[in-house]
């Protein structure tokens, strides 16, 4: 029986630092998910703006003011518009009419070539002379392009994306773009950005798209890397283990499997001693109620006045524990503790299917804090994140108890509105503007925001929840045009 424990320990060791590297790839794959939801945003706003009329009446000028504004809407740290030969016309981070460089711009043949939207390499900035980083439209006149329309952003908005998934202490997450450059680091970014991946890791992320190795660090530290590149982006998010930590957290859950085969020989000897009956009745309790723990749910387990039984069923009930809370944690935005949008997607699928079959109504509001930005360039980032801690608390109390709010990320947010038609969710809006736009004490100063609100609603299910998210942002974006502070029901809704 020894030697079937000592096998079994050595396989639970394998088995978990095998798992324990699968679960840091699926992380890497999830971050990368949520990079390219930036990026697919920022090319978004930048098609929208493309389309602007002053681009074809050649009123520079206002086009120079759109894209102020644009940027106040859509985070980025500059806006660049460019002929097909690399001339600059317009640059936000001068004012209108201020010489600009005539510099090569990389991505520029990318954009001519493919007349497709491009995703920048790292690059060295001519104005700021600092590192940076562009997403490129084409700007089509007459069937050609005519312009090339860039946002550009620096590193540390990318470094701040990593920071904001809190992965465990210790561990390193990082970003390279296409070139195999750091553009983004959880730990001393400063330093390393612009450098590129050490050999080992370079070699592995040529030649697969997703994968883990043992390497070191820039610093030189001994970690376990796991990497997945975006099939959108090209770019490849790594999450590095040091060594030390990865070892220690095999340890502990060896730790418990050492406990649980010393128990289970305790078991046997108690057996022997003629207690095998109080024993079989406590672990097939123990079966039931871990039954329950792989289902996902919460349990509670009285004491069986068995130590050996009551060391398992405590671990079964932390378990649990971890599990309801990782639940949570998956649904849920962790700095203002409204829903993400996970859960939007899967409440309002489910609300959508049960209108299809028994009719009823339902409306999305989609919200946008005006002049964000200005409040984080201003305040910091500690005060704008303190700015949507007190937007959500205000959300919460502006809506029903059966109705949910979400962020969906940056200074966005989502009401879904069950049972209710659109003529209802426009008063909702805009008892909502007027809540959320009343002025705000951050830090002991005063900030003023508004909102701007796009709304979208359908009757008897006859849509899906991206059609509905996608009305509700358009929506948005024309009451942000119109004036702000207002909002505007979906075309064709009125």
């Amino acid at each position: 029986m020894a030697l079937m424990a000592a096998a079994l320990i050595v396989y639970g060791y394998q088995r978990e630092s095998t798992q324990l590297v699968r679960d840091t790839v699926a992380t890497a794959r999830a971050l990368s998910s949520v990079v390219d939801r930036e990026l697919a945003a920022v090319e978004s706003a930048l098609q929208v703006l493309a389309t602007s009329p002053h681009l074809n009446s050649g009123d520079l000028a206002a086009f120079h003011a759109q894209a102020m504004d644009a940027l106040s809407i859509r985070a980025g740290d500059n806006i660049v518009l460019a002929d097909t030969g690399g001339r600059q016309w317009v640059n936000t981070f001068r004012s209108f009419g201020a010489p600009l460089p005539h510099v090569a711009m990389p991505q520029l043949q990318k954009v001519l070539d493919s007349r497709q939207p491009v995703v920048s390499d790292l690059f060295f900035g001519p104005l700021m002379r600092r590192p940076a980083l562009s997403v490129s439209v084409p700007v089509f006149r007459d069937g050609r392009v005519h312009y090339n329309l860039s946002m550009g952003f620096f590193p540390d908005r990318l470094s701040a994306i990593l920071d904001q998934q809190r992965l465990p202490p210790g561990w390193i997450g990082e970003l390279f773009d296409g070139g195999g450059n750091l553009v983004a680091r959880t730990h001393q970014p400063e330093r390393f950005i612009g450098q590129r991946a050490v050999s080992s890791l370079a070699e592995v992320m040529r030649a697969s798209a997703a994968g883990s190795l043992e390497t070191l660090t820039a610093e030189g530290v001994p970690v376990i890397s796991a990497f997945s590149r975006s099939a959108v982006s090209a770019w490849t998010v790594v999450i590095s283990i040091p060594r030390e930590t990865f070892t220690a957290q095999l340890e502990q859950s060896l730790g418990w499997l050492v406990a649980g085969t010393v128990a289970l020989l305790g078991g046997s000897l108690v057996l022997a001693w003629g207690l095998g009956g109080r024993i079989t009745g406590a672990f097939r309790g123990l079966s039931g109620h871990a039954l329950h723990v792989g289902c996902g749910q919460a349990v509670t387990i009285p004491s069986f006045h068995l130590r050996e039984a009551d060391e398992v069923g405590e671990a079964l009930m932390q378990a649990s524990r971890v599990l309801q809370r990782a639940r949570h944690d998956a649904h849920h935005d962790a700095l203002t503790g409204l829903g993400n949008r996970t859960l939007l997607k899967e409440i309002v699928d489910r609300q959508l299917a049960l209108s299809r079959r028994q009719g009823g109504e339902m409306a999305l509001l989609y919200i946008d804090l005006d002049d964000f930005k200005p409040v984080n360039d201003r305040f910091g980032h500690a005060a704008g994140d303190e700015l949507l801690r007190a937007v959500a608390e205000r959300l919460r109390a502006g809506i029903r108890g059966s109705d949910l709010a979400v962020r969906l990320g940056g200074d966005e947010f989502v009401v879904a509105m069950f049972t209710t038609g659109a003529g209802a969710a426009e008063g909702v809006a805009e008892k909502l503007v007027e809540s959320l736009s009343r002025p705000y004490t951050i830090a002991g100063s005063g900030i003023r925001i508004s909102v701007s609100i796009g709304i979208a609603s359908c009757v008897g299910g006859q849509s899906t929840s991206e059609r509905l998210l996608e009305q509700a942002d358009a929506a948005m974006y024309r009451a942000k045009g119109a004036s702000k502070r207002c909002s505007a029901l979906a075309t064709g809704q009125q």
